[in-house]
């Protein structure tokens, strides 16, 4: 039998979930069956739908599972170790790397980083390898998506609604709005879903410390912990130096090469949208990776030997808050899972579509794609739940690996827009070799760090010497579509 507190839990949380489906189904009333409609919502977001499009889709598990998880294990500088550099790389490449993105998607009516590649070098299949390797780290990244709706679920309500159930909660949901809505069913959920994470993370960064007696008790109570040895990072595994730096790398270049953010990119109404855009997200981040980090960080006093750090941030508010505090946290949390699932989905069933079915049957009229997209939705959908049950890593190992394989596409794709001389075949062996070379670390014969940096950092520097090589023994593409490149680019940043 369902108890009260339980009830009343999950009640708020239905209300909230109805709310989603609702918001979704107001944006499939006016989503079209055209391609550009149903995947890039006619390039018409505005500031406000961008904004949380591209911020929402970003605070993922990693936020609201990983980094209180992390803070929990290793101290306060779990901050640092994410965003270090993301906040403030971030706009600068959006209004460098992104603007340019953006106008080649409106001047030659891109819509995936493959059609990119392909048209960019005027290959065939380039577009093709680009679209697996970005599947095959997408994959990954949605698990943990899915691994947080299932893990919110069962310690807010007491294990009555299991991991496995959570889960599926998570996907279903999700499902029922990306279904119908397309690009603009994510987009307007996803400006939804960010208000509400962010409304229900500030409320609670405020009243947990409350009633721990304030913000200067929570954080004595960890610094009488073992001589105050978490205030400072010195000598804690992951923070020596040349560790914390290359984290810092690795999610500033992979989190911008996000593919889900590299369609929505593509999706602003002018560049007025992206330069906005620019500007106010650093805020949005500061705003919530703060309260996330610190109760995570207070949590070590509060709720010690914890035996999955993962949980920390739902095991709080389960201790703190009221019930009806609880369902909101439930509610919030989810909307951070959502949210980066909804995109990720979207966009590998986009690149099924588009780089796939249109490049090798002629006859995919739009009508066609559209219902291919979501035939591939129901798939990814399907695959990505049976791949969160039988996964054991931990949020925060699952997205590392995950940045580090995007941000190694970070220079190949940048060479399309800033280096004239770049070759199809020096993309060719550059996408390669960071593909190949970071699953050699991983997995394979090669050490898990190179003199103290994460194998990203050497693979990156390296990475560029293999381009730059063999640019000089191979052939560019023709000069006209180099020059209708540099001619789309002038007086731009």
């Amino acid at each position: 039998m369902i108890s009260t507190s339980n009830a009343i839990i999950l009640g708020i949380t239905a209300v909230y979930l109805l709310l989603v489906i609702l918001v979704g189904a107001a944006a499939s009333r006016i989503t079209g069956d055209s391609r550009e409609d149903f995947l890039m919502a006619s390039r018409s977001f505005g500031t406000v739908v961008l904004l949380f499009a591209l911020f929402a889709t970003n605070m993922t598990s990693v936020v609201m599972i990983g980094a209180p998880g992390l803070a929990y294990s290793t101290g306060v500088s779990a901050y640092g170790f994410f965003v270090s550099l993301f906040a403030f790389l971030f706009p600068v490449f959006l209004m460098t790397f992104g603007y340019r993105i953006w106008i080649v998607g409106k001047e030659f009516g891109h819509i995936t980083p493959g059609q990119i590649f392909n048209h960019r070098w005027e290959a065939n299949n380039l577009g093709l390898l680009v679209m697996a390797i970005f599947t095959i780290w997408t994959i990954p990244y949605i698990l943990v998506g899915v691994q947080g709706g299932g893990i919110v679920f069962e310690s807010l309500t007491g294990g009555m609604i299991p991991y496995w159930l959570g889960a599926l909660v998570t996907i279903v949901v999700t499902g029922l709005y990306v279904y119908p809505g397309g690009m603009r069913g994510t987009g307007w959920t996803n400006t939804f879903q960010g208000m509400v994470f962010m409304t229900i993370l500030l409320a609670f960064f405020i009243y947990i410390p409350i009633r721990i007696g304030g913000f200067g008790a929570a954080t004595d109570a960890v610094a009488q912990i073992n001589d105050g040895i978490l205030l400072n990072r010195e000598g804690l595994p992951p923070y020596e130096t040349r560790m914390y730096f290359s984290q810092g790398i690795i999610v500033a270049l992979g989190a911008f090469m996000f593919p889900h953010l590299i369609l929505r990119y593509m999706t602003a109404r002018s560049f007025t949208t992206l330069k906005q855009t620019s500007v106010i997200y650093p805020i949005a981040v500061l705003l919530v990776w703060v309260p996330t980090v610190l109760l995570g960080f207070w949590g070590i006093a509060q709720l010690p030997n914890l035996e999955n750090p993962d949980f920390i941030l739902p095991e709080l508010v389960f201790e703190f808050l009221p019930t009806w505090g609880v369902g909101l946290a439930l509610a919030g949390i989810l909307a951070a899972m959502m949210s980066s699932i909804d995109g990720q989905v979207l966009t590998l069933s986009t690149f099924f579509s588009e780089d796939v079915l249109r490049k090798f049957w002629d006859d995919v009229t739009d009508a066609k794609a559209v219902w291919y997209t979501r035939v591939f939705l129901v798939a990814i959908f399907v695959l990505a739940y049976v791949g969160a049950l039988l996964t054991s890593d931990t949020v925060v190992d699952t997205a590392t690996f995950a940045f580090a394989g995007y941000g190694l596409l970070f220079v190949p794709m940048a060479a399309a827009f800033y280096w004239r001389n770049s070759t199809k075949a020096s993309i060719y062996a550059g996408v390669i070799y960071g593909f190949v070379g970071i699953w050699a670390f991983e997995y394979g014969p090669l050490p898990p760090e190179v003199v103290g940096f994460h194998p990203f950092v050497p693979l990156l520097a390296t990475q560029i010497l293999v381009m730059l090589v063999v640019a000089q023994v191979t052939a560019p593409p023709s000069e006209s579509r180099i020059n209708e490149y540099e001619e789309s680019f002038e007086d731009v940043w």
